[in-house]
């Protein structure tokens, strides 16, 4: 039986992008959380996690991702998010979380993550 949870890391530009597919919870934890150091590992200036093939996040799966921004943090580097899936989506927004996370569409708008100030009024 193959894993319910599928981890890719790709570079793209300073950022390493560590995509996520399937289900996201406490029995597919360690893997995530093996996959998310080892893109840390490669001392990148963003960190970007793609939930764009994440079906299911649980709270297993959330803790996840708050223990890869704390451990990211921990070297002043940024944790953003590229094109969480819709369940992702709403269970950020249902646990107060979404607002820790800068989500962006692509993995090459992530990585221009803190390059370019705001444009005003914005």
């Amino acid at each position: 039986m193959s894993s319910e949870l599928k981890t890719s890391t790709r570079r793209v530009d300073g950022a390493v992008v560590c995509m996520l597919a399937g289900d996201l919870h406490q029995g597919t934890a360690d893997e995530a959380l093996q996959a998310l150091h080892a893109a840390l590992a490669e001392l990148p200036e963003v960190l970007a996690l793609d939930l764009s093939g994440v079906e299911l996040l649980a709270s297993g799966g959330l803790n996840v991702l708050l223990r890869a921004r704390t451990a990211a943090a921990d070297r002043r580097v940024p944790t953003v998010l590229v094109a969480p899936s819709a369940g992702a989506r709403r269970v950020l927004e249902l646990t107060d979380t979404a607002g820790l996370f800068p989500v962006y569409a692509t993995a090459e708008d992530a990585a221009r993550h803190g390059e370019e100030p705001p444009a005003p009024g914005r």
